[in-house]
């Protein structure tokens, strides 16, 4: 059976070389376990949240550790595309890297400028971090698997974004688009209505060009329509559930249960 884990190099590969769906789910309770549990159920990634959520470094950290000791990879959503964040981040372990509301093409270009060593980017020098193995190999070694191992995704969750998409999707060292269609579908009049056809088809419309240039393209939304709509178009990093939605789900069955 293949690894979780998938490729140590590139997690939309599994461990025979074969492309896969990358599936994960969100944690926003920052509990290590969860992560682990993730993993050893059988997810290849989970999603540890810091743009909306309450985790500090060391407890991001600890979360990429608990998801890779499950057998999953860690993917971390980081609140803008300012260097601290895409540095920390990277250097506490996450592998795939997910930036929000990223509208434009020079946007796009500051993460791989902040995240990527030279010659692809400006990566800061540091040896001693988890997102460089603590140095256990030569700085030029070590520099360069940290490259290879880390994918950028540039988070389209505005109306200029989507106007943007070409050039977004044009930036080297982007590994791929990450739809938001909460912001998005606010963006057209339509908060939160995901089963609306003109959402889904503006999502859709983004996963097929962003597939046709190449590029993985990523969705986070419940199971529904939307799910299957960007999945039938060629999602292949997809986030449908997560640790306070669908404990307030089946804590709220349960209550119900009881009454």
């Amino acid at each position: 059976m293949p690894s979780p884990l998938g490729s140590l190099v590139d997690p939309f590969l599994d461990d025979t070389g074969s492309p896969r769906v990358v599936r994960g789910v969100t944690l926003i309770s920052n509990a290590p376990r969860l992560a682990e549990l993730a993993g050893r159920i059988g997810f290849e990634t989970v999603w540890i949240e810091v743009e909306h959520g309450t985790a500090g470094w060391t407890e991001v950290e600890a979360l990429c550790m608990a998801t890779e000791s499950g057998g999953a990879v860690p993917t971390v959503r980081i609140p803008d595309n300012g260097r601290t964040h895409v540095l920390r981040a990277l250097e506490a372990g996450a592998r795939i890297l997910v930036v929000p509301m990223i509208s434009s093409a020079e946007e796009a270009a500051r993460i791989v400028e902040y995240g990527k060593f030279p010659p692809l980017g400006k990566r800061g020098y540091n040896t001693r971090s988890r997102g460089v193995a603590y140095g256990l190999e030569p700085p030029e070694i070590g520099f360069a698997k940290a490259n290879d191992r880390t994918h950028f995704f540039a988070q389209i969750e505005t109306l200029e974004g989507v106007r943007n998409l070409d050039s977004i999707c044009g930036v080297e060292g982007l590994s791929g688009i990450f739809i938001g269609p909460g912001d998005l579908s606010a963006g057209m009049g339509k908060t939160g209505r995901f089963a609306d056809p003109e959402v889904i088809a503006s999502v859709v419309k983004c996963v097929l060009r962003g597939r046709e240039l190449g590029k993985h393209v990523g969705i986070l939304v419940v199971p529904g329509p939307l799910f299957d709509a960007a999945f039938a178009a060629g999602c292949d990093l997809l986030f449908a559930g997560g640790d306070i939605t669908d404990l307030a789900k089946s804590w709220t069955a349960l209550l119900e249960e009881l009454s």
